[in-house]
């Protein structure tokens, strides 16, 4: 074999590998994220206000008040969105993207 078909083989064992860790590193990541917004599930909006600050942007889009946060990370905006029950006044879902915890 000579060096050219050596040297593409290592190359593409060395990427392999390393999509693979950087995919486990993201599936961690998106583990202790959804972990950390799952405590806010049936709680009250203000329990996120307390913890999160004022919401970036609020929806209203039937059946659900949105709030969203956005938090720019470099060139990575992270976006999380909390759906509220606007007559209970409590967090029935959320939705997290590109968000990034260590």
């Amino acid at each position: 074999m000579n060096i050219f078909k050596k040297l593409t083989i290592l190359t593409l064992i060395f990427f392999t590998t390393q999509c693979a860790y950087v995919d486990k590193e993201i599936s961690k990541s998106q583990e202790k994220e959804k972990f950390i917004l799952e405590q806010y599930l049936g709680k009250k909006s203000s329990s996120l206000k307390e913890r999160l600050g004022e919401p970036t942007n609020i929806i209203f889009n039937s059946p659900y008040k949105i709030y969203v946060y956005k938090k720019s990370q470099l060139i990575i905006t992270c976006e999380r969105r909390f759906y509220i029950n606007p007559k209970k006044d409590i967090v029935e879902k959320f939705d997290s993207q590109n968000c990034i915890n260590k």
